[in-house]
């Protein structure tokens, strides 16, 4: 069975609801255009006036209806600010007046810092840069929030004034790109060896067709050799170039619902909002294309102005290192071959044409300007020294103008609207958003045609319930990661629906999950989905329904108390499956000696790993041993069944007594203790495992109390005979 997993991932991290002013955005009559000015040598223009200014919609002249020009001091940095009065200074006002000093009032800004799957070299280069320009401790009126974008967006830090808190943040982001830079060392180690055995081969076989025939026959061994490890070469070598152009596109998707759960966590917040994007590169693919613009719809509607940092550019490579490296692999290939005599290649020319063309569209900048650029910001890039670039964000923060006008054109047809802003000032150069889209209503979020129908799905009442879904969330306090929640999800493949195509002879099914995280006042805090795309051959369509799927993240939660919303979407049925469960995140520990205790999970199998970084940081592993949880699937019972079940404590939890209670319909059935294991470190794990093979068919609580913690899970048991 062939399976190909599409994953979108996205998370809404709007926490809390800011003080917020009157908002002026393209559903109203009035368009908000946020403007930075500067001169030929990158200075900031600060003496402009409203007839200074000229603006165009769709090539069409417009009125600016109001200017205002604002000043206010701080900055992510501390000590840069201006050294003008901390107030906006108002030509023609539009905003809240400030009955003292007759001048509008203007809410501070919003920084959002956005680390996106980075690699080891460009992280270190991006946080250092960061830290050496972030201050040691202090407040600021500018609001800055941390967030790392790996499967799905973190949040290490929500907007807050606090610096010393941003800096922690900064420097638990932890490095993912490192599976590509090993790729990418293979894929250079295999095309030395290809051309090593090209030139071999060549070599072997001109010099016994120069002698006599019998050269041919005695190397014909070495020869054969050669051409089956050059055959298994070029196929790693194309598995690994399709897993690269399908890994690009997953991450690009994935990109894109960061930056959009970014912009709409920015868009509650009143004043000038920014991201500072660290990325390796946005790619531009047709598919993605239309993501991309989305997000900046996104972002021009939010009025959210996004720079772009390219992190390859921090390093002492060049950006255009890919593309040349592809232009000088098929120029060498090339040449090889002439040099050989021979005409022999892997694939049609015009194919190592398009990678070139696929690596120079797909190079950071291309992405990243395009970002940049269109949302008023700017791309930085080939430079290790960010200060300057931070300090430039600071200004514009710190000063730009406000301008907004009618549109001539009040059609609100949801088209896009081209805007240009000019100055009648020699080699001044403007940056502001390049347009919106004229829409009654925001559009929806674009999360992928997957995600959008399951929502609908799960905000039905009844919520739907057409097949077996299990859904369970977890608390695992580790004092490295206080937050950290897995969510996992499972489901039968042969609740889906398959269609057959007698005419290829092949099966398809589709399926979504989506889980979406509530607060206790019923906001959206996270989101995560995967689409999966089931297809094989017809006469394996049976193996295909006896499968199993199991979809899992580790969100990182702030204490409180959450519902967790699941919904399992057949697509090809169009029917799903919907469940609610409640977790419960823990305050964090008062001191370091105080003891935490995770969630008990009841087991339902273990799978050994052969190398135990495989499992990486798993909550749910104990070195080579990965345990899948039971999220409420039935349990069989047998005359010597068990009930495995684990936990993990945090702190000290030398000489605390445990113990497990079997407990129904709130009645203890039966009591024993606990052995825990010597606490060898900050974390003690806990496999063991209760008797259950004497009870009858029901529903049960196990309860493992230690010290003064308890946790609870609830299991069912079935008979074996039904």
């Amino acid at each position: 069975m062939k399976l190909i997993c599409a994953a979108v991932v996205f998370a809404t991290i709007a926490q809390g609801q800011p003080p917020q002013r009157p908002a002026i955005s393209s559903t109203a009559t009035a368009i908000l255009v946020d403007a930075v000015v500067r001169d030929k040598s990158g200075q900031l223009v600060t003496d402009l006036s409203a007839t200074d200014f000229e603006l165009f919609e769709d090539g069409a002249r417009q009125t600016i209806d109001s200017f205002t020009r604002v000043t206010r001091g701080g900055g992510i940095g501390v000590g840069v600010a201006w050294k003008t009065p901390d107030r906006t200074i108002a030509i023609t006002p539009t905003a809240p007046v400030d009955s003292a000093t007759g001048a509008p009032l203007e809410d501070a800004a919003t920084v959002a810092l956005v680390f996106d799957h980075l690699s080891s070299e460009s992280l270190n280069l991006a946080q250092k840069a960061t830290l050496d320009y972030v201050p040691l401790s202090g407040d600021s009126e500018v609001r800055v929030g941390v967030f790392a974008g790996d499967v799905g967006v973190r949040i290490l830090q929500f907007y807050t004034k606090d610096r010393n808190a941003v800096r922690q943040a900064v420097r638990n982001i932890v490095p993912t790109g490192m599976i590509e830079e090993r790729r990418a060392e293979r894929a250079d180690d295999l095309l030395a060896r290809r051309r090593e055995l090209d030139t071999q081969n060549a070599t072997a076989t001109s010099g016994a067709a120069a002698g006599a025939s019998t050269g041919v026959a005695q190397n014909a061994g070495e020869i054969g050799q050669r051409e089956m490890e050059r055959a298994m070469i070029q196929t790693e070598m194309n598995m690994m170039r399709t897993f690269e152009n399908f890994d690009r596109a997953q991450k690009g998707q994935d990109t894109a619902a960061i930056l959009l759960s970014v912009v709409q966590s920015l868009s509650i917040y009143p004043g000038r909002k920014t991201i500072v994007f660290f990325s390796e590169g946005l790619p531009v693919t047709p598919v993605l294309s239309t993501r991309l613009d989305s997000v900046i719809d996104a972002a021009n509607r939010a009025n959210v102005t996004a720079y772009a940092v390219d992190a390859k550019g921090l390093r002492a490579t060049s950006s255009f290192a890919d593309a040349r490296k592809e232009m000088n692999n098929f120029v060498e290939d090339r040449a090889l071959q002439t040099s050989l005599g021979t005409t022999r290649s892997d694939q049609p020319m015009t194919m190592a044409f398009e990678r070139v063309e696929d690596t120079i569209r797909l190079d950071s900048r291309t992405g990243l300007a395009k970002l940049a650029e269109e949302t008023g910001g700017f791309l930085i890039e080939q430079s290790n020294d960010l200060s300057s670039a931070f300090r430039r964000i600071d200004e514009d923060n710190q000063f730009h103008y406000l301008l907004t006008y009618s549109p001539t054109n009040a059609a609100l047809d949801g088209r896009f609207r081209a805007i240009k802003v000019g100055v009648r000032r020699s080699g001044a150069r403007v940056f502001a958003r390049k347009g919106y889209r004229a829409a009654r209503t925001a559009p929806a979020v674009d999360t992928g045609s997957f995600e959008t129908p399951a929502l609908a799905m799960l905000d039905r009442a009844p919520l739907p319930n057409a097949f077996p879904v299990h859904a369970a969330a977890f608390s695992f306090p580790d004092p490295s990661r206080p937050g950290l929640s897995p969510v996992a999800v499972h489901v039968a493949t042969s609740s889906l629906q398959f269609t057959i195509d007698a005419n290829r002879a092949t099966y398809s099914g589709q399926m979504a999950v989506v889980v979406r995280i509530r607060d206790k006042e019923g906001h959206p805090v996270q989101t995560f989905s995967q689409q999966y795309l089931l297809t094989g051959d017809a006469k394996d369509v049976e193996a295909a329904k006896n499968g199993e799927i199991l979809f899992y993240r580790e969100p990182d939660l702030e204490p409180g108390v959450y519902t967790i919303e699941t919904i399992v979407l057949d697509a090809a049925a169009n029917r799903g499956s919907a469940r609610i469960a409640t977790l419960t995140v823990p305050p964090v520990a008062p001191s370091s000696g105080a003891l935490g205790m995770s969630s008990l999970v009841l087991v339902s199998r273990s799978e050994e790993i052969a190398d135990a970084k495989a499992t990486g940081a798993s909550p749910l592993s104990i070195g080579r041993t990965l345990l899948y949880p039971n999220l409420g699937e039935p349990i069989v019972n047998g005359p010597s069944r068990e009930l495995p079940f684990y936990f993990a404590l945090y702190g000290d939890a030398a000489s605390t007594a445990a113990s497990a209670q079997l407990l129904r319909n709130g009645r203890v059935l039966a009591e024993a203790p606990v052995q825990l294991a010597a606490s060898t470190g900050p974390r003690v794990q806990h496999v063991g495992r209760f008797p259950i093979g004497a009870l009858p068919s029901g529903t049960y609580e196990l309860r493992i109390r230690v010290g003064e913690l308890s946790r609870s899970a609830f299991f069912t048991i079935r008979s074996s005979e039904r």
